[in-house]
């Protein structure tokens, strides 16, 4: 029975030396503040350029669900938005006469200009002009207008114009 415990004693002292080359609360504090500082910069970052893309994509979004809507509510009048990518990015809002092809410039609901200029830290890299017939639909072809390298996407299901 000696012996036992004598092995007891010698595995609980081996285990507890293991064990003794751990970590300071301090130590663990002082980690954890300057991982709190690197977050908070680097999210604070990132959240500033993401917030206004898709502050802006939002924009976009209810700007064509407007043109859609005009479309179904209107048998004279087709609508359509162009957009243009570059420096500033813009869109316009446009309603086209279904007999004669002829367009009028609107203005854009909310604002007192039928085109809206992008912020500028949000560009349309990829987009082109979204028209809608009477029935709603962008026709046969799903359109995606991307701002900002792909940080916003706006996208109009082909033949039902529905924007998620």
């Amino acid at each position: 029975m000696k012996e036992n415990g004598r092995i007891f004693r010698l595995l609980s002292t081996e285990s507890t030396r293991k064990f003794n080359g751990g970590w300071t609360m301090i130590e663990v504090i002082a980690i954890l503040v300057i991982l709190s500082i690197i977050g908070a910069m680097s999210t604070r970052y990132n959240l500033s350029f993401d917030s206004n893309t898709a502050a802006e994509t939002d924009i976009i979004k209810s700007h064509l669900r407007f043109a859609r809507y005009m479309s179904l509510s209107n048998d004279e009048y087709s609508w359509k938005i162009t957009f243009i990518s570059g420096t500033p990015s813009l869109y316009t809002l446009v309603k086209v006469k279904k007999d004669d092809f002829t367009e009028k410039t609107v203005n854009l609901p909310g604002y007192d200009s039928q085109t809206r200029t992008l912020a500028d830290n949000v560009s349309i890299v990829s987009g082109e002009t979204v028209i809608f017939d009477k029935w709603g639909s962008p026709g046969d072809k799903t359109q995606t207008i991307e701002l900002s390298s792909g940080k916003g996407k706006v996208v109009i299901t082909k033949k039902t114009g529905f924007i998620p």
